[in-house]
Order: structure tokens, then C-alpha cells, then sequence
């Protein structure tokens, strides 16, 4: 939460999404959004929040999200997924436990 505190103005969120792609089956999708839908899953903590849409959700439910910062990238990355069986060695795709 300190990294999105640092780099978010007020009234922005980190928007997390599921899209299909990616080397696994299924990639995340980081953005800013300033704009909450009806349907979105709000989690707020320090005076930042992370958006989630209901579809996403279902994918990313139990997740930890955190930053990370290496030599060639910086980057939020979402970890210990229960969802996902199994993830890229990049950290931005997986499948999914059927």
C-alpha cells in the first residue's frame, strides 16, 4: 500500500482486471481508474484502494497484491493466487484450478 500511496492522487484506485491471454490462459490487467462502477469490489486501506470488477473477482478472490521492484521492471504484481493452478515465471498470466 506505501508504493500506491506514493504514486496515486486523490480519488484514484489501482483497477484489477482478468482478461483471457497471456502465456497461461489468463492475464492481469493493471490500471488507474478514477471511476468506481456498481459492480465493482472496493478494498481501501491507508487511504488507497484497489478496484475489482465482479467477473475479476471470481479469479483473484484470497490474492495478495504487491510491488515489485527489480533490476528490469517495477511493476504491482498479484500473488499467492488460490484460484490459479499454475503461473507464468513472469507473474502476469496463470490458469485457473478447475
Amino acid at each position: 500500500m506505501q508504493r500506491l500511496s506514493e504514486i496515486m492522487e486523490k480519488g484514484e484506485y489501482l483497477r484489477i482486471q482478468v482478461e483471457g491471454g497471456g502465456c497461461s490462459g489468463f492475464q492481469y490487467k493493471f490500471s488507474v481508474d478514477c471511476n468506481k462502477n456498481e459492480e465493482d469490489r472496493v478494498f481501501e486501506q491507508a487511504g488507497v484502494g484497489i478496484i475489482v470488477d465482479q467477473e475479476s473477482l471470481e479469479f483473484v478472490k484470497g490474492s495478495t497484491v504487491d510491488f515489485s521492484q527489480e533490476l528490469i521492471r517495477s511493476t504491482f504484481q498479484v500473488l499467492k493466487n488460490p484460484q490459479a493452478d499454475h503461473g507464468c515465471s513472469c507473474g502476469s498470466s496463470f490458469s485457473v484450478k478447475l
